[in-house]
């Protein structure tokens, strides 16, 4: 992500940093996009976290 495509996202967002701190901010965001970008598309079922609970039927009584 260039530094202007970041601003952009910056003044977007409505953020108003100092700018010693921008710097950490974009490393941050860079490491997300890049975690984000591994679960965006579709995934094979077997890969997909489980997400709900496993449910077993009661004994019959």
């Amino acid at each position: 992500m260039t530094n202007g495509n970041f601003e952009a996202r910056m003044k977007a967002a409505g953020l108003k940093l100092p700018p010693e701190e921008v710097a950490k901010l974009q490393a941050l965001v860079s490491d997300l996009d890049r975690a984000a970008g591994g679960l965006r598309g579709p995934m094979s079922y077997a890969l997909e976290p489980l997400s709900a609970l496993r449910l077993t039927p009661s004994p019959s009584a």
